[in-house]
């Protein structure tokens, strides 16, 4: 679908830049990163029990030690 869209400047450096990388137009470009925000938005992550979960944090591991050493700050 052809449509005109006012994208701030930054987008569109992004949307080129990740075009030429994966050989796609920039409208395609556009789209895969609309979805990508998108889907980030309305993900909800919980565990069986239904208690909401955060997302991860690469190279951030929550050990005993620092849920230990948080409790012994309260």
């Amino acid at each position: 679908m052809r449509t005109t869209l006012t994208i701030d400047d930054r987008v569109l450096v992004a949307a080129r830049s990740r075009a030429q990388q994966r050989g796609i137009s920039v409208g395609e470009a556009l789209s895969e990163l609309a979805m990508i925000g998108y889907e980030a938005e309305t993900a909800t992550m919980s565990d069986p029990e239904g208690f909401p979960m955060l997302p991860p944090v690469e190279g951030h591991v929550i050990t005993v030690e620092l849920v230990d050493d948080a409790l012994d700050d309260e």
